[in-house]
């Protein structure tokens, strides 16, 4: 991973120094852009002097002070980062854990949610250059693996550890630390606060993570928990990296031995579990997390489709139509039947379902609902009918 344009930001503070001293030594020898985002107030002389001895450590610096505008500081930040073109940016922190100082607080936590560059949070003393000893945290997802791969390619670590923390060990854990040149290490536990030991247990120069795991990821999260409850507690220099990878997106029939998954996700859906014996349950996966559901179901006599789910986390990015359109492709030889909850009928008319009269339903199928005593509408469902015929759903690739 390298840069080849930095901005700094600074309130010329001692904690601004540091984070100005921690870029001394990137991979590439980047042009750093210290900037001093100001009401209007006449500190040009101290910004220069700042970046002065910057040069005297042997960095290529800029200065630039950036009008705030009404901004917020880290807004204005931000905006400089984009308009500067530089692809990291670094902040300052003060202390360990404190919720207010000068430039962290609110301002990082803005800077890292806003920023659209990696990030550098750069907090108290240093034990050695930057890249001395890394650790880096993985949940071995495509995010996680291509950041730590590009931390690496970009030279420069003199040594680190790659992390898993979770109760199992994944098998992937030994042969990725191997390709990157990082002792594996597994601990069990919650993942922040045993991030935050392990750094101080093994002496860290630097902690570098993903901005977002892959389930993080697969909801579109910008910003996950992970990498800003270590980027505000850590001890050391924390840098936080923009996710690059594309996301594998699989969607296809479970097998037997996958139904827990699935068991595991209809939690929230009344329970609801799978029974290989007479079910076929498709799901959309996105790197390796099942976000979306749809079973369909043998009855002595019909097939009812049912259990469309998709867990909030992954909400409104089209996962379920794609599970549907892979379970109607796959059972398209079959009459199929449905109770659709009121106001998806279009949705599931998509795929070729219409509605019918209850009378319509098979007595199996029927019966499930005859605690509504023929009241359909007072149960907020809909008899559907889809009758078997061709049907082909768009993406069949290996992308959804």
């Amino acid at each position: 991973m390298t840069w080849d344009r930095v901005l700094v930001g600074t309130d010329l503070s001692e904690e601004s120094a540091r984070a100005g001293d921690a870029c001394i030594g990137l991979p590439g020898r980047p042009c750093l852009v210290l900037a001093l985002v100001t009401d209007g107030a006449d500190r040009a002389g101290g910004l220069e002097a700042e970046a002065t001895r910057l040069r005297g450590l042997g960095a290529d610096v800029t200065a630039r002070v950036v009008d705030r505008g009404g901004r917020t500081v880290a807004n204005a930040l931000v905006e400089a980062a984009r308009d500067e073109g530089a692809n990291l940016l670094v902040i300052g922190a003060r202390g360990r854990g404190r919720a207010v100082d000068r430039l962290l607080g609110s301002v990082s936590e803005a800077v890292l949610r806003g920023g659209r560059s990696d990030v550098l949070v750069v907090r108290g003393r240093t034990n050695g250059p930057l890249l001395s000893r890394v650790l880096v945290p993985t949940d071995l997802s495509a995010t996680s693996v291509d950041a730590a791969r590009r931390l690496v390619a970009g030279g420069g670590i003199g040594g680190g550890v790659l992390l898993h923390v979770g109760s199992d060990v994944p098998e992937g854990l030994a042969p990725l630390a191997e390709e990157l040149g990082l002792v594996p290490l597994h601990r069990p536990g919650e993942v922040v606060p045993v991030v935050i030991e392990t750094a101080i247990d093994e002496r860290a120069t630097l902690i570098a993570l993903c901005r977002v795991g892959g389930r993080d990821a697969a909801a579109g999260v910008g910003l996950g928990p992970v990498a800003e409850g270590v980027a505000l507690t850590a001890p050391c220099p924390v840098l936080v990296a923009c996710p690059r990878a594309a996301l594998a997106v699989q969607v296809r029939e479970l097998l037997s031995a996958e139904f827990p998954l699935a068991d595991e996700a209809w939690r929230d859906y009344h329970e609801t579990r799978g029974d290989p014996g007479i079910d076929r349950v498709f799901g959309v996966f996105v790197d390796r997390n099942l976000v979306a559901l749809a079973r369909c179901r043998r009855h002595p006599d019909g097939y009812e489709v049912d259990a469309v789910f998709t867990p909030a986390p992954f909400r409104g990015r089209g996962y379920a139509n794609r599970a549907v359109g892979a379970l109607v492709e796959a059972c398209q030889n079959e009459d199929l039947f449905m109770h659709a909850v009121h106001g998806l009928e279009d949705f599931y008319g998509r795929f070729g379902f219409v509605s019918i009269p209850e009378s319509r339903l098979p007595p199996t199928i029927r019966s499930r609902y005859a605690w509504a005593t023929g009241d359909m509408a007072s149960a907020g469902v809909t008899p559907m009918y889809r009758p078997r015929g061709w049907f082909a759903r768009a993406g069949r690739d290996g992308q959804g």
